[in-house]
């Protein structure tokens, strides 16, 4: 007797989950801007990723929960620690170390995940087949992001370009990490978050002891700085990447990527009223961005059919 697996989708608990979890890496960008006060992009990412990597063993023992011993699975986490956590985590950093290019700005850019997971899928997951729902919804959530861009593509901002190239080519490592986690599905999400984390720190042990010389730390690095790389291992990512794999389990690679359409709305507040200092968030954000907000919340919609298209049943 065969089982049949339940068909993928978004349940109320899948969006309670998606709406945390776009918090939580909302946060990841304020709490980049903050660490790199003091520290540089490769320092930033090993301590979020060992942080996170730590944080979640002690989970693992608290809970009862064994890491895997499968050797072949671990080869898989190996590869979903460098795709998913040590790439494009330098990438995005590196993006938010240009001159003027802030969290607000890279979570924008960062929001094309959706994109490339959908054409991804295409090709490598049978049961994620691009619909005209999903195309006109991620064509109208890049539509957003485009319309929040806009104001600042026109002014020849070389940071701007290098930065968001940066963030980018993170979105489609990204997208590529979404359709290769879909082969945990049997494993539970702890589990893969730790296992993922310990290889993603794994890979960068050795660029950090040779490029980054950490024992030259300097002992001026603000408090504020270690304090994000708290945050960063133990919320934005331990805790973060628990939710990012049950909610993939039960509502696959393309659902699970929709967390980027939310996460400007969240990065830019946090960088109005934390970084800016000022409470009053509404004036620190553009017309443009309203509306670019505006149009990812409508793509939303349009995706997961809540808005039927022109000769579409509900």
């Amino acid at each position: 007797m065969t089982s049949t697996a339940a068909p993928l989708g978004m349940t109320p608990r899948s969006w309670l989950d998606l709406g945390v979890l776009s918090f939580l890496w909302g946060l990841s960008f304020l709490f980049y801007d903050m660490a790199l006060d003091g520290l540089s992009p490769l320092a930033v990412v090993f301590g979020r990723c060992g942080v996170a990597a730590l944080f979640l063993l002690v989970m693992l023992r608290a809970t009862g929960v064994r890491l895997p011993r499968d050797p072949k699975l671990w080869m898989a986490l190996a590869v979903m620690g460098l795709l998913n956590n040590a790439l494009p985590f330098f990438l995005i950093v590196n993006g938010q170390s240009q001159p003027g290019f802030h969290g607000g700005m890279s979570s924008i850019f960062n929001s094309t995940v959706p994109l490339f997971t959908v054409i991804i899928a295409q090709f490598f997951l049978a049961d994620e087949k691009i619909t005209i729902p999903k195309i006109a919804g991620i064509l109208l959530g890049m539509l957003g992001v485009t319309v929040m861009l806009a104001r600042d593509a026109f002014t020849g901002q070389g940071s701007l370009l290098i930065g968001g190239s940066f963030v980018l080519m993170a979105a489609f490592s990204y997208g590529v990490a979404g359709v290769w986690a879909r082969r945990f599905g049997g494993v539970p999400p702890m589990q893969i978050a730790a296992g993922q984390q310990i290889s993603a720190t794994a890979w960068l042990v050795l660029p950090v002891f040779l490029l980054d010389k950490p024992w030259t730390y300097s002992a001026s690095v603000p408090l504020s700085s270690w304090l994000a790389i708290a945050g960063l291992g133990i919320f934005a990512t331990a805790l973060a990447y628990v939710l990012f794999f049950r909610i993939l389990r039960t509502a696959g690679a393309t659902n699970v990527s929709l967390v980027t359409l939310l996460i400007p709305v969240w990065a830019i507040l946090f960088n109005a009223t934390i970084r800016q200092g000022t409470l009053a968030f509404w004036e620190t954000i553009t017309l443009a961005q309203w509306a670019g907000m505006a149009l990812i919340a409508l793509g939303l919609a349009v995706l997961n059919k809540w808005i039927p298209l022109p000769g579409q049943r509900r």
